[in-house]
């Protein structure tokens, strides 16, 4: 799979959560604690790997300045949702921003950026970054998975 195979698939993983966070009615955390790791994983792994890559190219520095930039911004959000009770009127409403703000991002990203990036990578490079996206990914998500209780 191509980085670009990897990402879209990590995109549709994240829209599922939000549509799943959104309709969840007071048991909304757990659903969310799976999208918070998703996007912290997601996002790092996205910047060391395709944002890195890309940074070298003239033609999309200025996407991925904006792709940081909305990382930085979906981070803060997640940040004041833990900091908030799930179950308050305020709580469902800066989730709404959130899913608002992450969708226009995926969009984007996939509307814009990676028809610059195909460009600008090429297929041999594409191919490669795909495989280190998707092992990076992995070791994340194994990084931020919940302790075991016991």
């Amino acid at each position: 799979m191509t980085i670009f195979d990897q990402i879209k698939q990590d995109h549709d993983t994240v829209r599922s959560l939000l549509d799943k966070a959104e309709k969840a009615d007071g048991g909304a955390r757990p659903v969310y604690e799976e999208l918070q790791r998703e996007l912290w994983a997601h996002g790092k792994v996205e910047e060391a790997v395709f944002y890195e890559a890309l940074a070298r190219a003239r033609s999309a520095k200025t996407e991925t300045a904006q792709g940081l930039n909305e990382h930085h911004l979906i981070n803060g959000l997640l940040d004041e949702l833990n900091a908030m009770p799930a179950d308050s009127t305020a709580w469902k409403a800066k989730l709404q921003v959130l899913s608002e703000l992450v969708r226009h991002h995926l969009d984007e990203e996939e509307e814009e950026m990676f028809e610059e990036a195909e460009e600008a990578l090429g297929d041999e490079r594409a191919e490669e970054l795909g495989r280190i996206y998707a092992e990076r990914k992995e070791q994340a998500l194994a990084a931020l998975a919940p302790l075991p209780k016991g």
